[in-house]
């Protein structure tokens, strides 16, 4: 029941978490007809070097080895030592690239990745019923069933119609010349071969089509996993909505702080309150120190009151510089003049006091 609530795609850290368990999507027949492709054509690069350069050089150079009045053990061993040296190099050279083949292959389906996970125990697997559920009753039991009577019934009747139209050079064959017997039945191999691997990589393409898209289909989320990984990396929305709550609270307690610094609050008189402060010498213009509405600004024009700031009621003004100045900025050019009026005033009204 589970599985049908999966209706989200997988999230990217959904994505990262089980490419990092080693689940990835991956075709055992990619692997398998790259290597086959791989070989097929080191084959054909390497197999007239080696036979005409090792074989039948090899057997040209018999008679260095084994006289022709005699049989010797020794001579023949000494005659396949000196053969193997020479071949195990290229032998080498051709595993080598084969495993470079099938390396690149397995990076090609999921890049790059190396985790020892997937070798840790895992009991689930040991379950029998469950076992034997995903051979007999799963989607993939089955599409492997298919797949291999599919492989099967196509190999067999390429080679059924290879053989059927190279009858008559297969049966040819003893009659001709060693090296050129040689040389025809590498060819009828290589096309043979070639076939095969026209079929292989068609269902390789199928193959990990199919793969790519169960995978994609076993890694959806619920919504609920969805939301739980929302919380989880971006934070819970009530601890974020506190947060914030609390950071509001913090800024405002210091931006009250600076009230009784301030040098006037304009006022309209109870909805808007802007707190400026100015000094002639240090500042090149008048900054807010503080604002607010409502609640807020009841709070200024308290706190203003308490230690002597003016307060000065101008509506337009102060709804003005409330919606165009943040706290800690400097004001306006085009509020100069206004301010500069009240100031002034505040100035000849302390001198006065």
């Amino acid at each position: 029941m589970a599985g049908e609530n999966k209706t989200e795609k997988a999230t990217p850290r959904r994505r990262q978490k089980v490419r990092e368990e080693g689940n990835v999507p991956k075709s055992p027949e990619v692997a398998a007809i790259s290597i086959m492709l791989g070989g097929f054509l080191l084959m054909l690069f390497f197999l007239p070097f080696f036979l005409y350069n090792f074989l039948l050089g090899s057997f040209n150079e018999v008679e260095l080895f084994i006289s022709p009045d005699r049989l010797n053990g020794n001579d023949i061993l000494l005659f396949w030592d000196y053969n193997l040296k020479r071949v195990l190099p290229w032998i080498f050279l051709i595993f080598g690239a084969v495993f470079g083949i099938a390396v690149i292959s397995q990076i090609a389906q999921f890049g790059f990745l190396f985790t020892l996970k997937p070798l840790k125990p895992n009991l689930e697997k040991l379950n029998p019923i469950k076992g034997l559920k995903n051979i007999f009753f799963s989607l993939n039991s089955l599409f492997e069933l298919a797949k291999n009577l599919v492989k099967i019934a196509v190999i067999v009747a390429v080679a059924y119609y290879f053989v059927a139209n190279h009858t008559v050079e297969i049966l040819s064959l003893y009659k001709l010349p060693l090296e050129e017997s040689l040389k025809t039945l590498g060819g009828l191999l290589a096309s043979l071969t070639a076939y095969i691997i026209a079929v292989g990589i068609a269902i390789a393409g199928v193959d990990f089509a199919y793969r790519k898209w169960k995978w994609e289909k076993d890694i959806m989320m619920t919504k609920e996993e969805v939301k739980e990984e929302y919380k989880q990396t971006e934070g819970n929305p009530e601890v974020k909505k506190e947060i914030r709550k609390r950071m509001r609270q913090i800024i405002a307690q210091r931006m009250l702080q600076e009230v009784p610094k301030a040098t006037v609050v304009i006022t309209n008189p109870t909805h808007f309150a802007v707190a400026l402060k100015y000094d002639l010498k240090k500042d090149n213009a008048p900054k807010v120190v503080a604002k607010g509405v409502d609640h807020m600004a009841k709070r200024i024009i308290e706190i203003a009151k308490k230690n002597n700031v003016e307060i000065y009621r101008d509506p337009p003004l102060a709804r003005a510089l409330y919606y165009s100045v943040d706290v800690g900025q400097e004001i306006p050019e085009k509020f100069y003049k206004a301010v500069a009026k009240i100031i002034a005033y505040v100035y000849r009204k302390t001198a006065k006091g």
